[in-house]
This record gives C-alpha cells, sequence and structure tokens, in this order.
C-alpha cells in the first residue's frame, strides 16, 4: 500500500513538472510555449491566442523603443489573461519598459506583482534581481520621470524600500546581502544613522560567512567614527569605533582594507584616550589639583600608551612631578589661584541657611496669644477667661456651637449640648 502511494505521488511529481512550461521569445517565431506537454493544450486555448497575439506586439514595440505602447499591451495580458502563463512575463517586460521610461519606482511594482501572485515562476531569480537593479539605477542618482516624461527629485528613500523587498523577498539569495550593504551606505549618506547600524547589524549577525561581512565590520566602525564630535563630548561613538576596528583586526587580518582598519582604531584610540587628557588639563591648569590631574593623565597614558595624547600626558606628568604651577590665567591675577576648599568648607555649604525668622522661634506661648489671631480665640471664649494654654482652644463654646452643632458629621441633641456647656 506504502509502495503504491509513493509511486502515484512521483507520477503526480512527474506528471507536475512535465506539465510546466515556459515562454521563450525569438525574433523570427515570437513568444512561444516550450518545456511542457501544456505546450500544444495551450496553444489550443482561444485566450491563449490573444494573450499570445498582445505578448507578441508588446514585444515588438518594446524592441523598437516605444515603451508606452509595449506597456499598453503587456497591461491587456495582465488584466485580460491573469491565470494564463503569459502573465508573470507581461509584468517582466512590463518593469524593463517601465525602467527604459525612467518610471522606476512603477517598475519594481511591476515585479513584485510576479513575486507575490506568481512565486512559481520559473524565472523567480531574475525577478529579484531585476529589483536589485531597479534599487541600484535609483542609488547612482539616475532622475526620475513622473508618467514616463516629467522629471523629479530622485527618492533615495525608495532604493532603500527597493532593496528591504529583496531582503525580505529572497533572504538566502546572493543579493540579500549586498542589499543590505547598499541601504547602510545610502543611510549614511542621508544622515540616517541609526537605519544603517541596523541594516549593519542585520547583515553580520544574519550572513556572517558572507563576502559582506568583513565590510559591515569596518562600515559600522567608519559610521560610529563619524558620529565622533571631538574629545571634549560624549565618547560612547568613540568607544563603539574602537570596538568594530578591533573586531575587524582581529577577525579578518587578511583583508585589503586592513591598514585602513589600523590607522581608524589609531585614531579612534588617541580621540578617546585625549578625552582624559582633557579632563587632566582641566584640574591642572583651572582647579590647581594636581592629584586629581595626575588621575586623568595616567588614564590617558593606559588607554593608548603610544599615541600624542598618551606623549602629551607623559609630559604633563613630568611638570607635575617637577612641581611647576600652571601659568596664571586672567582669573587667577585678578582673584589670585584657585584654591581647593576644605573639609569644613565643605560641610558649611552643605548647611542650610537660617531664615532668621526670629519672630517664630523666639516667640511664647503668651506671646503667641497676644497675635491677632488670639483676637478670634477671645471672641469666641465666653465671660473674658484669663489666656492661658488650657482656655486657648476650648472644646465647646457657646461662640462654636453655630459650627458643630449639626455639622454634617453628628447631630447634638440638646442635653449633649447643656452638658457641653
Amino acid at each position: 500500500m506504502r509502495q503504491c502511494i509513493f509511486f502515484a505521488f512521483a507520477a503526480a511529481l512527474m506528471l507536475s513538472c512535465s506539465l510546466r512550461a515556459d515562454l521563450v521569445w525569438t525574433r523570427d517565431q515570437g513568444w512561444q510555449i516550450q518545456g511542457g506537454v501544456l505546450a500544444n493544450v495551450l496553444g489550443e486555448v482561444q485566450n491563449v491566442s490573444n494573450a499570445l497575439e498582445a505578448m507578441n506586439e508588446g514585444k515588438k514595440a518594446q524592441d523598437e523603443g516605444d515603451y508606452w505602447t509595449a506597456i499598453g499591451y503587456y497591461k491587456i495580458v495582465t488584466t485580460g489573461y491573469p491565470d494564463s502563463i503569459f502573465a508573470p512575463e507581461a509584468y517582466y517586460q512590463m518593469a524593463k519598459a517601465y525602467v527604459a521610461r525612467g518610471q522606476y519606482f512603477d517598475a519594481y511594482l511591476a515585479l513584485q506583482e510576479v513575486v507575490k501572485r506568481y512565486p512559481d515562476y520559473p524565472k523567480f531569480n531574475q525577478i529579484i534581481g531585476e529589483e536589485f537593479n531597479v534599487a541600484s539605477i535609483i542609488q547612482s542618482g539616475a532622475t526620475p520621470y513622473i508618467w514616463g516624461w516629467f522629471p523629479w527629485f530622485t527618492s533615495y528613500q525608495d532604493a532603500i524600500k527597493i532593496y528591504e523587498s529583496v531582503v525580505s523577498n529572497a533572504p538566502y539569495s546572493d543579493y540579500a546581502p549586498i542589499a543590505l550593504m547598499n541601504i547602510a551606505l545610502i543611510a549614511e549618506d542621508e544622515d540616517k544613522f541609526d537605519m544603517a547600524f541596523d541594516a549593519l547589524d542585520r547583515l553580520i549577525n544574519t550572513y556572517p560567512n558572507s563576502m559582506f561581512t568583513p565590510d559591515a565590520y569596518l562600515q559600522m566602525a567608519k559610521v560610529y567614527r563619524k558620529l565622533v564630535e571631538g574629545p571634549e563630548y560624549d565618547q560612547t561613538p568613540t568607544r563603539n569605533a574602537i570596538s568594530f576596528f578591533r573586531d575587524y583586526l582581529i577577525l579578518f587580518p587578511k583583508e585589503a582594507q586592513i591598514d585602513k582598519a589600523e590607522e581608524g582604531l589609531e585614531a579612534m584610540e588617541d580621540t578617546y584616550a585625549r578625552s582624559r587628557l582633557v579632563m587632566g588639563d582641566f584640574y591642572y591648569y583651572y582647579r590647581n589639583n594636581n592629584v586629581a590631574a595626575s588621575i586623568f593623565y595616567n588614564e590617558t597614558i593606559t588607554i593608548a600608551p603610544n599615541s600624542p595624547a598618551a606623549n602629551e600626558a607623559k609630559a604633563q606628568l613630568e611638570k607635575i612631578a617637577r612641581g611647576e604651577l600652571a601659568p596664571m590665567t586672567p582669573y587667577d591675577w585678578i582673584w589670585g589661584r584657585y584654591t581647593q576648599p576644605t573639609i569644613d568648607e565643605y560641610k558649611d555649604e552643605t548647611k542650610v541657611e537660617d531664615l532668621n525668622n526670629t519672630e517664630f522661634a523666639v516667640m511664647s506661648v503668651d506671646e503667641f496669644l497676644e497675635t491677632p489671631g488670639a483676637a478670634v480665640v477671645e471672641e469666641l471664649t465666653p465671660g473674658g477667661q484669663p489666656e492661658s494654654y488650657e482656655t486657648f482652644v476650648p472644646l465647646y463654646g457657646s461662640g462654636l456651637d453655630k459650627y458643630l452643632i449639626n455639622d454634617g458629621f453628628y447631630e447634638w441633641s440638646q442635653d449633649e449640648i447643656d452638658n457641653a456647656l
């Protein structure tokens, strides 16, 4: 039973292979269906005959340079005979005509129809290659034309979108890694550095054995180097550039661009070391603090021992060892050299200033009762009772009954009121 199923499956597979036909173009005979038993069957169908006629007329116009007419014939095939063997070929030829007219994104859309609707098209790899070619033309700066005759601005974002389609449509093709590299190059030129990092990161991690992976490491380092603003600013891009330059030198020691990587690494290490030199100079020249300055100078030497910054740091350490004071600044000539605060001065700076609110600080209870606020208490105190702490806040009085009786929280009876009073 299993053998019967196997032979039936094999027979069906062979039949499907034999049924697959292909289109072949010759100048003398035009488009012909070849490569399968459907060649004769499809040739007898009337709609195929009409599609074949449209395909031949379209190809004829395309060869004569009349691309607009050719596109019209190909659209007859794609709209009138979408299920025929001619439809994917019509989209493919239509894309070529669009490219010739400078309608690059329209060409891409035509190619995408083949990808979405005819994934078993025998020329699928050629479709991917044509998409890559369209993106490359846009990347080169070619002028696009609206409607095929009105010049317009080049949109590099369209090139990025098409390259991304190449990666998603054929992630295991040879076009995918180079498409990611081109995305990174365009994004860098457009100052979209996050997009460049994303494309390069995908190239490095998804295609570690690609011939473009070494270039991706070096390009990643170059982009980070481009973000470095100098030793006075944030050094995160500098450290990242150093990391990728080092990875390139370790992983790909035989690459042709090894000299550029070494030069970039030396420049970035000097910048990073110089950021510590700047801090050391600050403490030496403006804070008269040789201890802090020495710490940063030594860190400069540790980061890049052979860099120009390290040589400058060594010279500064020699000055400190000789007891040489920093030159006087204009501020120093007026106010004197900066002196380091003592521990007691640091403590004094952390004290909370006295608000000098003496009226509140030394006020006694009796003085407080003599304030204007106490007059309210006197009005509420029955019979002019002597001022004292006990009578300052009476529990209940004749002056408070209008606030406390039936106040919404508790309803008092007349007996409770009399007892309270």
